[in-house]
């Protein structure tokens, strides 16, 4: 945990720099200020901006190249043979000429310079899709909601921004296996702080960069609009108990801006015999930012065997609703009976424990952007 307050003071500054003889780069995670920003090289670049606004002169590169050792090529030379380019294996302490001059009396050969390029972006090996259309048509569905996903250089970035340790959780186990995912702390309107995750993945994934059109739900086969409608659902999708003269009851909501998508959804679980119905309101003009609005379009299931029935057929996956899932279907209809009263006390439970897991979260979100605690690694 950094003991130095930020933004950096001279005198910190030139203990670290000139007397420690510490680089850029470390001081920058000395301040614990490397999670801020998207790479280490930026935090870096912030540093060298404090060092020549607070006047303190550079070290002299020439110094360094004389008091090379070959402990440090052979580190110059591993660097390079894993892809890095001369000006990152130099950073801000050697001339990257003259760590070309070490490496060529090494015998290396230097890279063709696309080559290079192409090895410096993919420091992280990243793993082609399998094809599996169930899994496609999963991704096809959260993509609708909580998924951003754009073109970045070569890859295909998906990136994710949340306040619940569950759907990052989703988001670290779909993708993980195909790339490295980056976990970073930021602020947030709504809520103060929050966590972006976000992974680069091979051009295999590029079948996520365009939504998937309505009309083509219609050719989705059964189990793969199932796996789409529960990627839809774990993003978009809510399970909640409504008050009833009875009692209460679990109802679903699924909420988007696509009319569309959701009239062809709807169309098609009528055909497994679930019931629905489909409303529209208006956005609160807050999630939207300034003034403007929108509108918002509800697909409502409220009777409780279609209830119950969906819910049987979704292979869900965000945890939180696959507990909240778990709990609905036990629920025989709307009654007072001590079997409905147990389940709401245990859904209360649940509902106390998500709000609890969130708020924590957020919490380990404000620490860590604040230089409180690292956030390279899953904050779970």
């Amino acid at each position: 945990m950094p003991s130095l307050g930020w933004p950096p003071k001279k005198e910190d500054l030139e203990r670290l720099y000139s007397v420690e003889r510490l680089s850029a780069a470390k001081i920058a995670d000395v301040y614990g200020v490397t999670p801020m920003y998207k790479s280490p090289k930026v935090a870096e670049s912030t540093i060298l901006y404090h060092l020549k606004r607070n006047g303190i002169q550079r070290r002299d590169s020439a110094e360094h190249v004389r008091k090379v050792t070959e402990n440090m090529v052979d580190d110059w030379v591993a660097k390079y043979q894993a892809g890095l380019s001369l000006k990152q294996i130099a950073g801000d302490a050697v001339d990257p000429v003259a760590v070309w001059n070490h490496l060529k009396a090494r015998g290396l050969k230097l890279r063709d310079k696309v080559e290079a390029q192409i090895q410096a972006v993919t420091k992280y090996e990243r793993r082609p899709f399998g094809g599996d259309r169930i899994e496609r048509a999963y991704l096809m569905g959260l993509r609708y909601g909580d998924l951003h996903v754009v073109r970045h250089g070569r890859a295909t970035r998906v990136r994710v921004s949340t306040t619940h340790p569950a759907l990052a959780n989703l988001f670290e186990s779909l993708f993980s296996p195909y790339g490295h995912v980056h976990w970073y702390p930021r602020k947030a309107k709504l809520t103060g702080y929050e966590w972006s995750l976000e992974c680069d993945l091979d051009k295999s994934f590029d079948f996520l960069l365009e939504k998937l059109n309505p009309m083509e739900v219609d050719s989705l086969r059964s189990n793969e609009f199932k796996a789409f409608l529960a990627g839809f659902f774990d993003a978009e999708g809510s399970i909640f108990l409504h008050e009833k003269s009875a009692g209460k009851t679990p109802e679903i909501a699924i909420r988007n801006t696509d009319v569309a998508l959701l009239r062809k959804i709807e169309q098609r679980i009528r055909d497994m015999r679930i019931s629905s119905k489909l409303t529209w309101g208006e956005q609160d003009p807050g999630r939207l930012g300034g003034n403007a609005r929108g509108e918002i379009w509800t697909l409502s299931i409220w009777r409780f065997v279609s209830v119950r029935h969906l819910l049987e057929l979704l292979p869900l996956r965000h945890q939180e609703k696959v507990a909240k899932s778990r709990i609905a279907v036990l629920f025989d209809a709307p009654s007072s009976s001590p079997r409905s009263a147990a389940l709401e006390q245990e859904w209360e439970r649940l509902a106390c424990a998500i709000d609890e897991s969130r708020n924590g979260f957020v919490r380990k979100a404000e620490a860590a952007l604040r230089g409180e605690a690292s956030n390279t690694l899953n904050p779970d």
